[in-house]
C-alpha cells in the first residue's frame, strides 16, 4: 500500500484558504490576533462575539492601518466596523467559526487547526533561551526510561504496554531533538547580531559576555560535560537489540493492532518503522551536536574577524586621514593642483621618500610571487673544491663547535675533584679555543670523560637573580672579552 502524501492529508483537515493569511501584507495583524483569542479563550477555546471583536479591535490599533486591504475594513473609518470586517475574514480562513446559539447569543470558536498552527509559529519566534533548559531533563528522562530492567523485554511485558512505552518515547525524543535544533537557531541569531555590531567593543561584549554566558549553553554542557552522549549511546544500543528482535516486533505490532485496529500487516510494518525511526533519532543527536560545535566554531572566527576589521581596518588612523582629506578638500576647494606647487607644506614626513598612491594604482594588486632562494651549503656545483679544502673545512668547524666533551675536558681540569668549584673570578683563559670551552660548559651540563666516566657539572650566574638590573652585574676578561661572571661546581 502506498502511503498517501503530506499534502493529501492536510487538505483533508485544513482548507485551501487556511494558509492564505500568512501571506498577505497584513499577516502580523493575524497571528496576533490568533494569539490574543487563543490566550483569552483558554481551555474552553471560545469567546462570544462581542469579546472578540473588542480583542480585534485593540490588536488593529497597535498596528498600521496601511497593511490592511480593503476586503479586511482599509476603507473603513469605524473602528467597530474595521474589527467587524476583519472578524469576517478570520471566518473565512477557517481560523474561526461563527456559532450562534440564540437570537442575542452569538460565539467565535477557535477551530482545531489554528492551535498547531499558533504552536508551530511560537517554536520559530521562540528566543528565550531559557526555555531550553528542559532539554537535558527530557533526554535524562528518556535514558532513564531505557535503563530500567526490562522495560522493553517481549516476555515481560504485554503488547499495549509496549506501544504505550515506544510511542512516549518518541515523542519526548522528537520534544528534545526540536529544543536541539532550536540551540542551533540561538547561535545563528547570535551570528546575524554579530554581524551587525558598530564599535569593537559590541563585538566583544557580545562574544564573552552574552555568548559565552548565555543559557544556550545549558544544552551544549549538558551533552558534551553532563555526560548525556555516553548514555545516549548505551540507550541506542538497546534499541538496535529490540529491534532485530522478532518477538519485539511481533509483540509491538500485536498492541498497535489492538489499539488502532490496523491489520496485521500494516501494524507490522509500523511497529518496524517506529522502532527504526526511534534508532536512528538517538543516533542523530551526536550528529546535531557536532554540528551546533561547527556554528560555535564559527561565530568565534566571525567574532575574531569582526574585531580585526574594526579594529585595524577600520581604526583610529583611517578615520584621521580621512579627517585630513576633508579638511584639504573644504580648504582648497575650486583651487588647483599646480596652484599648490609654491605653498608651503602641512607637516614634514617622518619618512625618508613618500609617495601617494591614486587612481588605478591605489586599487589592490595582488603581492608578487617571490622567487625561490638557494639553499645549497657552501659553494656552487660549477666550481669543485679540492679534497685538502675539504678537509681543512671540516677540521675549522670542528674546531669551533661547541661539544660536550670539550666541556667536559675543561671542568676536569679545573675542578679534579667531586663537589669543588669556582667561577670566572677564579679562573684565567687566554686562548680562543679556552674561550670556546668555557661556553660550552655554560651550554651543556654532563658529558662523558676520556676514561668513559660521566661528568656532570651546574652553572650558576647573578643574572639568574638580577636579570632585570644588567647594570649591577659583574664582568670578567677572558681571551679579550668581557664575560658574565658565573660559578661552576662539580657534580660528578
Amino acid at each position: 500500500m502506498i502511503a498517501e502524501s503530506l499534502s493529501t492529508r492536510l487538505s483533508r483537515s485544513v482548507s485551501a484558504d487556511f494558509f492564505r493569511p500568512l501571506a498577505r501584507p497584513s499577516a502580523p495583524v493575524y497571528v496576533d490576533c490568533a494569539d490574543r483569542l487563543i490566550e483569552e479563550a483558554g481551555e474552553a477555546g471560545r469567546l462570544s462575539q462581542r469579546e472578540t471583536n473588542e480583542i480585534i479591535r485593540e490588536v488593529i490599533a497597535r498596528h498600521p492601518l496601511s497593511l490592511l486591504a480593503e476586503d479586511e475594513g482599509a476603507a473603513m473609518r469605524d473602528a467597530r466596523q474595521r474589527a467587524s470586517q476583519f472578524f469576517n475574514r478570520l471566518i473565512a480562513a477557517g481560523w474561526l467559526e461563527d456559532q450562534t446559539l440564540g437570537l442575542h447569543e452569538r460565539w467565535a470558536v477557535i477551530t482545531p487547526g489554528l492551535r498547531p498552527l499558533l504552536r508551530m509559529l511560537r517554536d520559530l519566534a521562540e528566543d528565550r533561551v531559557a526555555e531550553l533548559k528542559t532539554f537535558a531533563d527530557t533526554l535524562r528522562g528518556l535514558c532513564q526510561t531505557l535503563e530500567e530492567r526490562g522495560v522493553l523485554d517481549p516476555t515481560l511485558q504485554q503488547p499495549d504496554q509496549l506501544r504505550s512505552t515506544i510511542t512516549d518515547l518518541s515523542q519526548r525524543l522528537q520534544r528534545a531533538i526540536e529544543q536541539l535544533h532550536a540551540v542551533e537557531k540561538i547561535v545563528t541569531s547570535f551570528e546575524q547580531r554579530q554581524r551587525q555590531t558598530a564599535t569593537a567593543a559590541d563585538t566583544l561584549s557580545l562574544l564573552y559576555e552574552e555568548f559565552g554566558q548565555g543559557q544556550h549553553m545549558v544544552c551544549y554542557d549538558a551533552l558534551r560535560r553532563g555526560g548525556l552522549l555516553m548514555r545516549i549511546e548505551k540507550a541506542r544500543s538497546t534499541i538496535a537489540e529490540r529491534h532485530d528482535d522478532p518477538l519485539m516486533r511481533e509483540r509491538l505490532a500485536e498492541g498497535l493492532r489492538e489499539h488502532y485496529g490496523y491489520e496485521s500487516s500494516e501494524s507490522y510494518d509500523l511497529a518496524l518503522s517506529l522502532l527504526t525511526r526511534l534508532d536512528r533519532d538517538l543516533g542523530g543527536l551526536k550528529r546535531r551536536a557536532e554540528a551546533i560545535d561547527l556554528r560555535m566554531a564559527a561565530f568565534n572566527r566571525l567574532s575574531q574577524q569582526r574585531y580585526r576589521y574594526q579594529t585595524e581596518l577600520r581604526g583610529r588612523r583611517p578615520e584621521i586621514i580621512k579627517a585630513y582629506c576633508d579638511a584639504i578638500n573644504s580648504a582648497q576647494a575650486g583651487g588647483r593642483f599646480s596652484e599648490l606647487g609654491g605653498q608651503p607644506a602641512d607637516f614634514t614626513p617622518r619618512c625618508i621618500e613618500t609617495r601617494f598612491f591614486f587612481g588605478t594604482e591605489s586599487l589592490y594588486k595582488p603581492r608578487r610571487t617571490k622567487a625561490p632562494v638557494d639553499l645549497t651549503f657552501g659553494q656552487s656545483s660549477t666550481s669543485k673544491q679540492s679534497a685538502d679544502d675539504v678537509l681543512a673545512a671540516w677540521k675549522e668547524r670542528q674546531r669551533l663547535a661547541l661539544t660536550p666533551q670539550r666541556a667536559a675536558r675543561l671542568v676536569a681540569k679545573l675542578l679534579p675533584t667531586k663537589k669543588s668549584s669556582t667561577s670566572t673570578e677564579e679562573i684565567h683563559l687566554e686562548t680562543t679555543d679556552d674561550l670556546l670551552d668555557l661556553l660550552a660548559v655554560v651550554a651543556y651540563e654532563h658529558a662523558p670523560a676520556l676514561a668513559g666516566k660521566r661528568v656532570r657539572w651546574s652553572v650558576d650566574g647573578l643574572r639568574r637573580r638580577n636579570g632585570l638590573e644588567p647594570h649591577i652585574l659583574e664582568h670578567d676578561t677572558h681571551a679579550g672579552h668581557r664575560v658574565e661572571r658565573f660559578a661552576i661546581t662539580r657534580e660528578g
